[in-house]
């Protein structure tokens, strides 16, 4: 079985950790770049839209997001910028996702040029965010 199936609705199952991934970031939906608290109001405008039919979607945790990091796998994020995440996901999107943990001054930004999760201000005004939820069990 391969790592990520698709589930054919926008979503990408990660069948190791059983989360499932919007296939795009926040960039093509959103048209934007979004600091932290829009990442926030982003999600939750998202759930409200039950975006690709659900509404619990959430910004991932830093340990989460850093097993989608594919070193050996590339597709070309926007500005064409190489990314290495599975070919599943969307190109076109950002280099990089907000995730928690976060404190009243920064959060943590993950790249997915580099693998590397840093703390960035909130303010940070060029970020994305990719969307994820747990898939439930039937």
């Amino acid at each position: 079985m391969s790592r990520f199936t698709d589930n054919d609705d926008g979503s990408i199952l990660d069948n190791e950790t059983g989360l499932v991934w919007a296939k795009e970031d926040s960039w093509p939906v959103a048209q934007d770049w979004l600091n932290f608290q829009e990442s926030l109001e982003f999600v939750d405008e998202m759930n409200k839209k039950d975006y690709l039919g659900f509404h619990d979607w959430r910004i991932p945790e830093r340990e989460e997001i850093e097993k989608i990091f594919m070193a050996d796998s590339t597709i070309l994020a926007r500005s064409n910028n190489e990314i290495h995440l599975d070919p599943l996901f969307a190109p076109g999107g950002g280099n990089a996702s907000w995730c928690l943990p976060f404190d009243q001054q920064a959060a943590f930004y993950f790249s997915y040029t580099s693998g590397n999760a840093q703390q960035f201000d909130q303010d940070y005004s060029q970020g994305y965010v990719r969307l994820v939820r747990l898939y439930p069990d039937e």
